[in-house]
């Protein structure tokens, strides 16, 4: 039988009553937000479609949101003594690491459909009247979809990440880090070797796909490498469950 549906409406409901999910929700809604007011009052009188300044200013707050789920994670349960507890459970490793996953990935997933609800609200109430914003549904949908292949690597990083930490806050640390940093070393590593410079904001690789899709301009190529990405981490977080379980048998 599939435990999956079972674990995940545990995480997740423990996620979003922790201090780990609703109270990062709330600030990386925040953070964002007034980022995409500030990318809507620069491009004022330019070109910008208002889907890709949505997608630039959302995908900034994701690796922060994820970095915060994953502090929680198997590190609290190993701080409250219940990974042992699901060390003796006959849930096989994977059941486990995706329903970390998969939690924290729905939590990133209400914060996006947040942010778009703010995007609603932007253009419903706050533009002045007869104000012409150039946007289309095509261009938040495809944004939306880059935004969600991201959310999926971020998480799986952050719930590898937990398996190894000791410390919630150590957790959240090493995990942003590594939402921050890996991408943009990889990009760079990629264009030394290729001798392709990166166009536009080197440093922020895969905020600005979502910024691409917006505008029509799908990378199938990095969103590809989310993906295998993705499935990397996630196997590699559970052969680590099944190492610690087998150690902790051992014992």
């Amino acid at each position: 039988m599939n435990v999956l549906p079972t674990i995940l409406r545990r995480e997740f409901g423990q996620l979003i009553r922790s201090t780990h999910g609703l109270g990062p929700l709330f600030l990386a809604l925040a953070g964002a937000g007034g980022l995409f007011v500030f990318f809507v009052r620069r491009a004022e009188g330019t070109a910008e479609a208002l889907p890709a300044l949505w997608g630039l200013a959302t995908a900034f707050g994701l690796p922060f949101l994820a970095a915060s789920a994953a502090s929680r994670g198997f590190t609290q349960d190993r701080e409250v003594g219940m990974l042992r507890l699901m060390f003796a459970t006959p849930v096989r490793a994977r059941w486990w690491v995706l329903g970390k996953v998969f939690a924290a990935w729905l939590l990133c997933l209400t914060y996006v459909g947040g942010m778009g609800l703010g995007c609603w609200v932007l253009v419903r109430w706050l533009l002045p009247e007869g104000a012409q914003v150039p946007m289309g549904w095509l261009g938040f949908g495809l944004a939306t979809g880059a935004l969600a292949i991201q959310a999926l690597l971020w998480c799986s990083l952050g719930t590898l990440v937990s398996l190894f930490s000791r410390s919630s806050a150590s957790t959240f640390l090493l995990s942003l880090l590594a939402c921050l940093f890996a991408p943009p070393l990889v990009c760079l590593a990629v264009s030394a070797v290729t001798a392709g410079g990166g166009a536009q904001w080197p440093w922020f690789p895969l905020q600005t796909v979502a910024y691409d899709c917006a505008g029509g301009l799908v990378n199938v190529r990095a969103l590809a490498a989310c993906l295998t990405s993705t499935a990397v981490l996630v196997y590699a977080a559970g052969l680590m469950f099944d190492a610690l379980r087998l150690c902790a048998t051992e014992r």
